[in-house]
C-alpha cells in the first residue's frame, strides 16, 4: 500500500484517509470505480476510463466531476506516491446524506488511491463458477460499488483450488472472468463475448480488439456458450493492471450438455496469440511515452 491518498480534493496521509459513515457508498454502495494502469507515470488510456466513469455516474442519476477535475486528481496523486510504473484506482461516490434519495445526496466524493504493480500474473487456472450475472442489470457498462457476484465468484473458484472465476449469465451465456474480460482463440480469430450478454466494456478489451484488427486478425463479438470454450485453441483474460493474460486451464462442473469439460491450452499457444500481446505491449508503451 502506498502512502498518499487523494480524497475530497485534497492529498492526506492513506493510513489517515476517512470517509463518512453516511456516504452513499457506504450506506447502499452508490459508487463508481476505475483500475487503471500507469507506465513511465502516465496512465494508459486516461480519457477512456474518465468517460467510463462519466457513463455510469450519469445513470446513477449522478452529476459527475468534470474530467479535468479527475484528470488532476489523478495526476498529482500518481505523483505525489512517487510512482512511474503503478495500479491507479479512482473512486466517485454519489455523496453522502441520510435518505435513499439519490437527489439528496451531497456532490460526489472524489477519492483516488496509487499501489505498486503486482507481479505479472501466471497463466490462471479458471474455473466455471455457480454464480450468475444479470445481463440486464442497472449500469451495465459501469464498473460499480455493487461487485459482490464477482467477489463471490473468485471465493468460489479460489476455495476450489482455482486462481480465477468465469461467469455466465442466466442465459447460460459466457460472460466474463471475475476482474476480466475473456476472449477465445480459434480458427486463426479471437471471439469475445457480446457486450448484451453482459460482460463490462473493458477499456483493455477495446484495446485487444483493436491491435488484432490491426494485426488483420478476425474479432467476433457474438454469444459464446461453453461448448464454444472446448473449441478453443487458447482461453485470454484482459485487465487493465495485468494486460493480456493466457488462461492454463479451465473446468466445468457442472451438469449438461457441456458439463465436466476440462479444458486445458494448446501446445503451441498459437502464434497470433503471440503477436497480440506483443502489439498490445507496444501501444501502451506508446501511448505513454514521455514526449
Amino acid at each position: 500500500m502506498t502512502g498518499v491518498a487523494w480524497v475530497d480534493g485534497a492529498l492526506v496521509p492513506r493510513a489517515e484517509a476517512r470517509v463518512s459513515i453516511d456516504d452513499f457508498a457506504v450506506r447502499y454502495g452508490a459508487a463508481c470505480f476505475e483500475t487503471m494502469l500507469a507506465r513511465n507515470g502516465r496512465v494508459f488510456r486516461l480519457g477512456a476510463h474518465l468517460d467510463r466513469i462519466e457513463g455510469g455516474l450519469r445513470a446513477m442519476r449522478v452529476a459527475p466531476p468534470l474530467c479535468a477535475d479527475l484528470e488532476r486528481a489523478v495526476v498529482e496523486t500518481l505523483a505525489a506516491n512517487g510512482l512511474s510504473e503503478a495500479s491507479v484506482r479512482l473512486t466517485v461516490t454519489a455523496g453522502h446524506g441520510h435518505v435513499p434519495d439519490l437527489r439528496a445526496a451531497s456532490a460526489p466524493l472524489v477519492i483516488v488511491t496509487v499501489d505498486a504493480l503486482p507481479p505479472r500474473p501466471a497463466s490462471p487456472r479458471l474455473l466455471v463458477v455457480a454464480t450468475r450475472i444479470d445481463a440486464r442489470r442497472a449500469l451495465a457498462a459501469a464498473k460499480s460499488a455493487q461487485f459482490l457476484p464477482y467477489l463471490l465468484a473468485r471465493v468460489e473458484a479460489r476455495e476450489a483450488g482455482f486462481d480465477d472465476a468465469v461467469l455466465l449469465n442466466h442465459d447460460g451465456a459466457v460472460v466474463e472472468a471475475a476482474t476480466a474480460n475473456l476472449f477465445i482463440v480459434r480458427n486463426d480469430g479471437i471471439e469475445t463475448p457480446r457486450i448484451e450478454d453482459g460482460p463490462l466494456p473493458g477499456v483493455t478489451r477495446a484495446a485487444l480488439i483493436e491491435v488484432a484488427r490491426g494485426l488483420g486478425v478476425t474479432v467476433a463479438e457474438r454469444r459464446i456458450d461453453l461448448g464454444d470454450l472446448a473449441l478453443a485453441e487458447a482461453v485470454l483474460l484482459t485487465s487493465s493492471v495485468a494486460g493480456v493474460v493466457v488462461a492454463a486451464s479451465l473446468l466445468v462442473r457442472e451438469d449438461g450438455p457441456h458439463g465436466h469439460l476440462d479444458w486445458h491450452t494448446r501446445e503451441p499457444v498459437p502464434p497470433l496469440v503471440g503477436s497480440m500481446i506483443e502489439a498490445y505491449g507496444t501501444l501502451v508503451r506508446v501511448e505513454t511515452d514521455i514526449v
